[in-house]
């Protein structure tokens, strides 16, 4: 391991960040080191040698192929079974008590704390950097806390670099600030990691800001992990949890009387999420009880009101995962923390719970404290200056307190409203400070430390909240079908599925053309869509029924802005900054105009205003900066831009604002600062992100010295410098297009332009993901489809032929196989290919593209398990098992299916094998299918669906003699089919749970339920194709028409699409086997009456 030592240069952030210092002069008060000697806390940058999982090929083709609300980030597709030593960038924050780590290059995660005196790990720690396809881009590690924002699950910037500086803070503390842009919505996000001198806890304080003048989601969940052990007890306040639908459970004892918060207990079922919510507390943790350590988190609820836990399954499903993420570390929990109450996923289930807007021009700021427990015995309550764990037993109250700073307190205890206790105490920071008191038996007791801000009750019923988590079951459909239409249109923008939701919003129209909130819903999208006239013309008409409308003048303004019409924009800007809701806001707007003619006076004031009614106001302080520098007014632009980097000291702008001043000296320091300010995984986007905000300002000379710095390798940039400056040799050679993928509506007229001067196929094809991106389908296929066989790029043609499928119906086949033939070299397009052929059932042309593919990326396991999918639907059952048995897989898409491809395999296999008479081989094969492998990558869950298998296996052991082996095989399908499981009473309807469950029919024949059957017969619900053929079969077998196999065989003919798909067949094949000769044909040959 390699280390940052004393002598060495100074972190490579301290010094962008002195940089920044020195240019604002007065600002370096602020963030310059303090001297030596009054350091208690310290902050250093090393490099740490790691083994590592690495994660490699990053997809060319666009991930609008599969997930809109991804692009323009890319996936990755490469991952490893064997580690390798890597360095990484690790920055070690500590003062005496404890010790954070915080990982740079991998989201900005904090990677680790721990206590330095027991050395137990606060925050769960993995050793190596286990790089699985897990997250929405792919890549993904677990262990300590990682920072989400944007739309759903981990962060796009979860596995990948970003922007990160380290600061020594005037009062002992250190700070190592991490963020980035989420480019879908332009959104940034900010955490400043902060380890206080003398606490022994770390903070996390984010700045999360919209600088966009529409709504974005809003989702951000900080997720920390801990070690999983069966000691763990869970302390989440609260008496109910919410699933991701929404639809509240009991907690913390289930409905089966199970104490949920206790690790040990979740021995049931698959992986879980529990959101705790009923009760109004500032903390959650948990604690070891074997090992006396804990953890806990602590925020303001009206910050952070979500609180979750996250745990593995207990059964190898869940464990085959400690192997899969780490190689020592063992398995973690995670608990979570939300600016919401769920991270919602949208379901059947009505309920209150939806998805949340972030307001446009604004910002979010909050502190949460992440702190260890230590010898205390639990967690009760906790503050952000201690924890304190109380319980009692009969007449004695046993208290532990752990302060997080050294203090002298007064410990008072109430007994049935009687003080009974007044003790005065002096504690040490993570000093276990454990005593009793006396109390009354039975009777409520409060103990409270005021100087740690610590005061618990036992009585909870002050802290239990109303709030209403189920729906009036009469609610929704007395709301207007329009209304609700509008409704589930807004949810849909919330989670960032604009052209569903555009859809709605048309429909809605359609119905009632003056529906107010829909012509909104459409302006907004059209805003987005880069289709402003359009855009106009529905918020008109919304402002027909309301010229005072905050909302809508608000859009209109932003519209007109677009279009140039500022007096249009000024009169409906000045409406909207009526409204304190669009007050802050619409100012900005306001400013940003007034500069463009560049009235500073007017551009100031209303700066100003916007400042007014939001101090946190980015673009704001922004339009104040840049005012200061064109006006020469230097007071003004440093204590504006001192303002901006106190409150987001990554800020870009502020760099670009001194580089930008100074002028642009080859080699200067300035150059070197803005280009490490620059420093995370898209560096490209983040300087055209900063041009294109100086042409916002009107100020196309700055753009334009900002871009000639920039790289001219990037063909977006250089069209955007080639346009700014009206010179088409600029889009000379075009360059790679891969990876570029243009998203903002600001780069069409750009794209559009290089088309026009260029004949290069690239700018087309540019153009055409933009429009894409901007939900504009049917141009960006007509600009897809004027390409023809031109492009030498294969992604081109794989992206061709998705949005052709999608919006013409056109089989992608050709663009496919071209895509293919262009660029070999590309492991996805041959995956795109061959998954075509399989769905369309081409299984000979599959084995052909497969065999091209395996022989050039051989070892590939996503490659092996498509073979085996081909092999199975071949009919080669057995040469599937030997691509099985041989593949090690590693999570992705197609791992999903890696175990039913076993069973598939094993189970047609045993068929083979019965209907030629070989039993020995089928029980074998039975025997392995009911295994679960977990070189394919997936652990044997609780209740495994295994009825299939154990139905085949019940009529080989009759073949094979064991009678009783074989009546246990019946048995258990019996016993995993709900519907036919147990007796059914005469009057009940038997509704089926699916095709598998006519295996319990076949189960009951074999065991000779007569009565059963008989009543299954006539009481089976026969409203679908699986029910009526139950009710058929039922009878066939209650009055013993026929042999079971045969039975089964003769009505199949009658229900082809029952037994259409692979699954299909093999459940007729299992039906279809007869039993040995010599055995009842039927009930009706014994228990029949």
């Amino acid at each position: 391991m390699r280390t940052h030592r004393p002598g060495d240069a100074p972190p490579r952030r301290s010094r962008v960040l002195a940089l920044a210092a020195a240019l604002l002069g007065p600002l370096a008060i602020s963030v310059l080191p303090i001297p030596a000697a009054a350091q208690t806390a310290q902050i250093s940058e090393e490099i740490r040698t790691l083994d590592t999982y690495p994660f490699s090929e990053p997809n060319p083709v666009p991930i609008l192929v599969r997930d809109r609300r991804l692009y323009p980030y890319h996936s990755f597709e490469g991952y490893s079974a064997t580690s390798e030593p890597r360095e990484w960038k690790v920055v070690r924050l500590e003062n005496q008590y404890i010790e954070v780590f915080v990982l740079p290059e991998v989201g900005g995660k904090v990677w680790g704390a721990v206590v330095k005196e027991t050395g137990h790990e606060f925050i769960y720690r993995n050793e190596v950097m286990k790089f699985r396809n897990i997250s929405l881009r792919g890549p993904w590690t677990s262990g300590g806390i990682e920072f989400n924002f944007g739309v759903i699950g981990h962060t796009p910037a979860t596995a990948t670099p970003v922007d990160y500086l380290l600061q020594e803070n005037d009062d002992g503390s250190v700070s190592c600030f991490v963020g980035s842009m989420d480019l879908p919505s332009r959104t940034h996000w900010r955490v400043e990691i902060r380890l206080p001198a003398d606490r022994a806890y770390f903070e996390t304080s984010v700045l999360w800001y919209n600088p966009t003048p529409l709504e974005q989601p809003y989702y951000n969940w900080m997720t920390a992990a801990a070690f999983a052990r069966n000691d763990l007890e869970m302390s989440m306040p609260g008496d109910k949890y919410l699933r991701h639908s929404g639809q509240a459970e009991p907690w913390p004892l289930d409905d089966q009387g199970r104490y949920l918060p206790r690790y040990a207990n979740n021995t049931f079922e698959g992986h879980k999420s529990y959101h705790v919510v009923g009760e109004l507390n500032d903390f959650f943790g948990g604690y070891y009880h074997d090992q006396e350590y804990g953890f806990g988190h602590w925020s303001r609820y009206e910050d952070m009101p979500g609180q979750k836990l996250w745990l593995w399954a207990l059964s190898r499903e869940g464990g085959v995962w400690e192997e899969l993420l780490t190689d020592t570390a063992g398995q973690y929990v995670e608990f979570q923390a939300g600016r919401l109450l769920v991270q919602y996923s949208p379901g059947a289930h009505v309920n209150p719970i939806t998805q949340a807007w972030f307001d446009p021009l604004s910002a979010s700021r909050w502190t949460e404290t992440w702190f260890p427990l230590e010898g205390i015995g639990g967690l009760t309550d906790a503050s952000r200056e201690g924890a304190m764990h109380v319980s009692s037993q009969g007449r004695r109250l046993s208290i532990g307190v752990n302060a997080f700073r050294d203090v002298v307190d007064t410990l008072r205890v109430w007994s049935g409203g009687q003080l009974v206790t007044a003790e005065p105490v002096e504690l040490s920071a993570l000093v276990p400070f454990r005593t009793t008191a006396g109390i009354e038996d039975g009777a409520p007791f409060r103990v409270r430390l005021p100087a740690l801000g610590l005061d618990y009750t036992s009585d909870p019923s002050h802290r239990r909240l109303a709030r209403p988590f189920t729906t009036d079951p009469e609610a929704w459909p007395s709301i207007p079908e329009v209304d609700r239409t509008v409704f589930e249109a807004r949810e849909l923008l919330k989670g960032r599925h604009y052209r569903e939701a555009r859809e709605l919003f048309q429909a809605a129209t359609e119905e009632e053309p003056w529906n107010r909130d829909a012509l909104l819903g459409q302006a907004g999208l059209q805003y987005r869509m880069g289709l402003y006239a359009e855009g106009l013309e529905a918020v008109n008409r919304a402002l027909q029924l309301d010229a005072y409308d905050a909302e809508a003048n608000f859009l209109a303004g932003i519209l007109y802005q677009a279009l140039h019409r500022d007096a249009d924009a000024r009169d409906a800007l000045g409406w909207a900054a009526r409204s304190a809701a669009y007050r802050s806001a619409a100012n900005v707007q306001l400013a940003e105009m007034a500069i463009g003619s560049q009235d500073w006076s007017e551009a100031t004031r209303y700066a100003r205003l916007a400042l007014d009614f939001d101090r946190n106001s980015v673009p704001a302080l922004r339009a104040l900066a840049f005012i200061g520098r064109k006006t020469q007014d230097a007071p003004l632009a440093r204590r504006t831009l001192q303002d901006l980097l106190a409150l987001d000291p990554l800020h870009h702008f502020a760099y670009a604002e001194a580089f930008l001043a100074a002028g642009p000296a080859p080699g200067s320091d300035l150059q070197d600062g803005l280009s490490r300010a620059l420093g995370g995984e898209y560096p490209d986007q983040s300087l055209l992100e900063l041009a294109m905000g100086y042409v916002r300002l009107g100020s196309t000379e700055d753009a334009v010295t900002l871009l000639e710095w920039g790289s001219h390798e990037h063909p977006l940039l250089r069209a955007w410098l080639g346009y700014l400056t009206q010179d088409p040799t600029l889009l000379a050679g075009s360059g790679d297009p891969a990876f570029v993928f243009p998203f903002r509506p600001e780069s069409l007229p750009v794209l559009e332009w290089a088309r026009v001067h260029s004949e290069h196929w690239a700018w087309t094809y540019l153009l055409a993901l933009n429009l894409w991106a901007l939900d504009r389908d049917d141009e960006a296929a007509a600009h897809l489809v004027s390409l023809g066989d031109t492009p030498d790029f294969g992604p081109a043609y794989v992206a061709r032929a998705q949005l052709l499928a999608e919006t013409r119906g056109a089989s992608p086949l050709s663009d496919l196989q071209r895509g293919v033939r262009v660029s070999p070299e590309v492991r996805t397009l041959h995956v795109h290919l061959i998954r075509l052929l399989q769905e369309s059932a081409d299984w000979e042309s599959a084995a052909v593209a497969l065999e091209e593919a395996r022989d050039r990326f051989p070892g590939d396991f996503d490659l092996d398990l498509l073979q085996a999918k081909n092999l199975i639907n071949l009919g080669e059952a057995l040469d599937a098992t030997r691509v099985l048995e041989d593949t090690h897989v590693l999570p992705s898409e197609n791992a999903r299916e890696s175990h039913l491809l076993w069973e598939q395999a094993r189970t047609m296999a045993a068929l083979d094998a019965a209907e030629r008479g070989a039993y020995e081989d089928a029980l074998r094969h039975l025997n392995a299918a009911l295994q679960w492998p977990e070189s394919l990558g997936q652990g044997k869950p609780y209740e495994p669906e295994e009825r299939l298998a154990r139905f085949i296996l019940g009529r080989v052991l009759s073949h094979l003699g064991d009678q009783p082996a074989s009546e246990e095989a019946y048995a258990a399908v019996l016993e995993g089919t709900e519907s036919f499981g147990e007796p059914v009473d005469p009057g009940d309807r038997v509704d089926l749970g699916g095709p598998l469950d006519l295996l319990a029919l076949s189960a009951l024949e074999a065991l000779n339920s007569a009565s059963r059957l008989e009543t299954l017969a006539s009481r089976v619900a026969t409203d679908t194709e699986p029910g009526r053929f139950a009710e058929r079969l039922a009878g066939a077998f209650a009055w013993g028409s026929a042999d079971a196999g045969d039975a089964a065989g003769q009505l199949a003919a009658e229900f082809p699409h029952l037994f259409a798909d692979l699954d299909g067949r093999l459940l007729l094949r299992a039906l279809s086997l007869k039993k040995p000769p010599g055995s009842s044909a039927g009930a009706g040959g014994g228990g029949h009456k």
